[in-house]
């Protein structure tokens, strides 16, 4: 599939947020993390509810032993209509729901565009 972008379409930004799971939490494990992101990924839907944006989060890598993850966060963007303020609201509120299940952010970045994923 070959995916050609569009002034007017709407396309996928993805970002990574690297970090770790609070520390304490003896029982985690790769499919408790995974679970919780579930649950960011509907609460995001349900806050950005009638703005027509999808969202991808997944749990890329984790460490049993030190909680250490990466997890990538898709959104919903329309180029034409979206600015940069947009976009930063979006972040910040992805990264407040991920400080919800207590997840301490090291760094991130943006990964790419693609394809509408909604």
């Amino acid at each position: 599939m070959v995916y050609r972008e569009s002034l007017t379409a709407a396309i996928t930004r993805y970002y990574v947020f690297n970090g770790l799971y609070r520390e304490g939490e003896e029982q985690m494990t790769f499919e408790a993390a995974d679970a919780n992101l579930i649950e960011v990924s509907q609460t995001l839907e349900k806050e950005f509810a009638g703005t027509a944006r999808g969202f991808f989060v997944e749990l890329d890598s984790f460490d049993d032993e030190t909680h250490q993850s990466e997890i990538i966060v898709g959104f919903t963007i329309w180029p034409y209509e979206d600015d940069e303020n947009e976009e930063q609201l979006i972040l910040r509120t992805v990264r407040e729901e991920l400080e919800k299940i207590g997840f301490i952010e090291d760094d991130e970045y943006y990964l790419g565009d693609g394809p509408d994923i909604r």
